[in-house]
């Protein structure tokens, strides 16, 4: 005897249910697969350093990967525009030096879409072909897709900053992560249709 198939209305109804599983899988998976954090004296030697703001530690690393000599100049993307480098020179401990001599403030920069593009614009200016991208481990998968998609010619290291996130925040940068996933997607399916 044939087998009776789900009617397609409890199909739709199971529908939510299998959704709600596949993301919980998927942010267990995103967060076991998280970068660690590396030894800035460690560090792959590149002609620059992208520090994004908006956490804990990422100031300092980008100051520790500067004086470890692992670049040349470093880029601080998306400061708020009344902070000025004596203010970050403070706040790091950083040699005064170094902010006056090979670091640079985008204070233009709203979001980390908009981090990409200034600091690629920024990177062509100087003729950097290599980026060590200093961001939140939870906050560097999307960074990463972001970064390579508005710099493709450069090589980009990834150096994570790693800390006691709440889940809460993991869970919101995971769905932010999702989306960025799907917007390549459908921009490489594009390309592809045109091409």
């Amino acid at each position: 005897m044939p087998r009776n198939r789900p009617s397609p209305i409890i199909m739709f109804l199971k529908l939510p249910v299998y959704l709600a599983a596949a993301w919980v899988l998927g942010f267990g998976f995103y967060i076991v697969s998280l970068p660690t954090s590396a030894d800035p004296a460690k560090a792959t030697q590149s002609d620059a350093v992208i520090v994004l703001t908006g956490g804990a530690g990422r100031l300092d690393a980008g100051v520790r990967l500067m004086e470890a000599r692992s670049a040349g100049r470093m880029l601080i993307s998306g400061v708020n525009p009344v902070v000025t480098p004596a203010e970050l020179t403070a706040l790091t401990g950083a040699d005064d030096g170094l902010f006056a001599c090979c670091v640079d403030l985008d204070h233009a920069s709203p979001d980390t879409a908009g981090n990409a593009i200034e600091s690629a614009k920024w990177a062509r200016t100087h003729g950097f072909s290599s980026i060590i991208l200093v961001t939140a481990d939870y906050h560097m998968p999307r960074s990463l897709i972001l970064f390579r998609q508005a710099l493709p010619e450069a090589t980009i290291t990834a150096f994570a900053v790693d800390g006691d996130w709440p889940l809460g925040l993991l869970a919101k940068e995971y769905n932010k992560y999702l989306v960025t996933l799907v917007r390549q997607a459908v921009g490489a399916s594009r390309i592809q249709q045109e091409g």
